[in-house]
């Protein structure tokens, strides 16, 4: 008997080359390692975005407190604003509490800002000497 040169015969007699049961049972290998793999870019990219958004967060923090170094927002009280129209999701608050120490104020800046629907914040305290008027 003769035979093609593509198709060899197995050991047994049985012709070389896989099964149905074989080739379906490396599909669900090959699905499951590949849903694996973009489950691992999406919380990768998710991160990204997360971190992302925090480092804004950062930088506006420390601008808006460049600005209450400078006098230009008031540390006599607490006040809240947003970083419109650069950065129109992002928002800030102060809070000022009185120290132990004459002439010197506890002021908490905190940006908030949503992410997945769930609201983030970034706080950055700083003691800070009461200006005098000369």
């Amino acid at each position: 008997m003769k035979f093609s040169p593509g198709l060899r015969k197995a050991p047994f007699g049985r012709p070389a080359g896989f099964t149905l049961i074989e080739v379906l049972v490396a599909l669900v290998v090959v699905t499951t390692a590949l849903t694996v793999v973009a489950q691992g870019f999406l919380t990768g990219g998710r991160a990204s975005v997360a971190s992302q958004h925090e480092t804004v967060a950062v930088f506006l923090a420390e601008s808006k407190m460049a600005e209450i170094d400078l006098g230009i927002v008031s540390t006599q009280s607490s006040t809240s604003g947003t970083f419109e129209p650069e950065q129109p999701d992002f928002a800030w608050k102060t809070e000022v509490e009185t120290t132990t120490v004459t002439g010197l104020t506890k002021l908490t800046l905190t940006v908030t800002w949503k992410e997945r629907e769930e609201e983030r914040t970034f706080a950055l305290t700083r003691l800070i000497m009461e200006r005098t008027t000369q």
